[in-house]
């Protein structure tokens, strides 16, 4: 196989993708190019300054981003106004000028330090919907090697594309990669279906079409995680620690409830789901605990304290109705704990609800289910939206906008007998072993090895003819 560059947003942040991005190139080698996390002032005639680094078996390329990108480009118009579309909230979404033109700089960052360090037989795979412009100015620089983008987000559905003051661009961009994958079947056909609505193009296979003279090839490729990093975690000893502090201190029926402070979590409504259930069933008046965890780091800066202050006062008013002196029926915790902590948590959880309203891979449910232990493992709820519902059989799926709904599955899980949460847990289990990490990756590269690198194929963006008349798919 061709050599690797692997381009992802942040590789300084500790967490359950990056693990998943070190397995993949400890097996395969291969170069890391990413962002360092930090920022700092860049004057316009001096170079970015990348720190080069080799780790066992492959080498990483780091850089920092410049203020504005920083807070105009990523914090701004990623996350105030990208994020949003990609979640299906297109009223939400802010834009400017000013934070385009610092989005197309991050972008330009990562175009020049793959240009400087690609060998012509390398593949380069581009990760999500941070850098959709960075293939754009690849090919602007020549650059003629097979290219591909995974997009962890959802597409949006219908029109809502087109809601991005600039998705002329950005479909120009996507369409300079030779393969572009999806996590679902359902993003894959948003994008195709919205596609042929706007443009023409002349299907080759399946999976293959040409569309101003180039050949784009789609796919659906879910993510794994990495099952050898779970067993690291599961080893740690800070892991055997926090199981057996949550184990002495929490009722036996205890409920995770974890993600990002975003719009698009549901967090409130896992709460109402208590709130619910403690109506309907004083068997649980303190003999269970929502442990909802809400680090502010685990969300968007511009709105997370925000999110965070309005989670706590539902929290508070619903421990304030039900609670006693001596139990509380929500912890809410904004520590932000280590994975090992945290991989802790999820073994002494009875139950995880993974309830986001739109999600693309939502890895903590994987996460939950592959550190539980299999004689007496926990059960796992999750969102009929999250993008790993397709392949999460064994999972009892619900509708996060329903607490009523939400309510039943829980008191079902916390009664489930041994031997069916025994079964369950197994079919999950033999999910995660078939979809790993590794065949995530195996599959998207052995497609995009096989798209060939055609120099002449590959001129520099120009105006996709759009169709002027009808709407029609063709």
């Amino acid at each position: 196989m061709s050599g690797l560059i692997l381009v992802s947003h942040n590789q300084s942040q500790r967490s359950t993708l990056t693990a998943v991005y070190d397995g993949i190139l400890s097996r395969l080698g291969g170069l890391w190019i990413s962002w360092n996390g930090e920022s700092t002032v860049i004057s316009q005639d001096a170079s970015r300054a990348d720190v080069a680094k080799q780790h066992d078996r492959y080498e990483t390329v780091t850089f920092p981003y410049t203020p504005g990108e920083l807070n105009e480009g990523y914090h701004n118009y990623i996350h105030k106004g990208l994020w949003p579309v990609f979640h299906q909230r297109p009223d939400m979404a802010r834009f400017s000028t000013n934070g385009f033109q610092e989005y197309k700089n991050i972008n330009k960052a990562y175009a020049r330090a793959i240009c400087e360090n690609a060998t012509p037989d390398d593949v380069i795979w581009i990760q999500d919907y941070h850098l959709l412009g960075c293939a754009r100015y690849i090919r602007e620089e020549g650059l003629p090697n097979s290219v591909g983008i995974f997009l962890h987000q959802p597409f949006p559905a219908g029109r809502m594309f087109e809601t991005i003051p600039e998705w002329r661009w950005f479909t120009e961009s996507l369409l300079c990669c030779d393969l572009i994958g999806f996590q679902t079947v359902q993003d894959m056909n948003n994008f195709l279906v919205w596609l042929e609505s706007e443009f023409r193009l002349e299907w080759l296979e399946a999976h293959s079409f040409r569309i101003h003279g180039r050949i784009i090839n789609v796919g659906v490729f879910p993510v794994g995680i990495d099952l050898d990093d779970v067993e690291s975690l599961r080893e740690s000893n800070s892991c055997a620690y926090m199981e057996m502090q949550c184990r002495e201190s929490l009722p036996e029926n205890s409920v995770l409830s974890g993600g990002h402070l975003d719009e698009s979590s549901g967090l409130p409504y896992r709460i109402s789901t208590l709130e619910v259930l403690l109506r309907r069933h004083d068997c649980y008046q303190k003999n269970i605990t929502l442990l909802q965890l809400a680090p502010p780091a685990a969300g968007h800066a511009h709105d997370a304290s925000q999110l965070g202050h309005a989670l706590e006062a539902q929290c508070g008013e619903l421990n304030g109705v039900h609670g006693t002196m001596n139990w509380y029926p929500v912890n809410y915790l904004t520590h932000a704990y280590s994975r090992e902590e945290q991989a802790g948590i999820y073994r002494a959880s009875r139950v995880a609800l993974v309830t986001p309203l739109m999600a693309g891979m939502s890895l903590m449910a994987k996460m939950y289910v592959a550190l539980q232990d299999p004689k007496n493992p926990g059960v796992l709820i999750l969102s009929q939206f999250a993008g790993a519902a397709g392949q999460m059989e064994g999972a009892i799926i619900v509708n996060p906008y329903d607490p009523d709904a939400m309510a039943s599955a829980v008191h079902r899980a916390l009664q489930m007998p041994l031997h069916e949460r025994r079964c369950q847990h197994a079919r999950l289990m033999k999910g995660l072993h078939m979809h790993n990490s590794h065949h995530w990756a195996a599959s998207f590269l052995r497609m995009l090895n096989n798209v060939p690198a055609d120099p002449e194929a590959l001129p520099p963006p120009a105006a996709f003819p759009r169709l002027s008349s009808s709407r029609a798919r063709y």
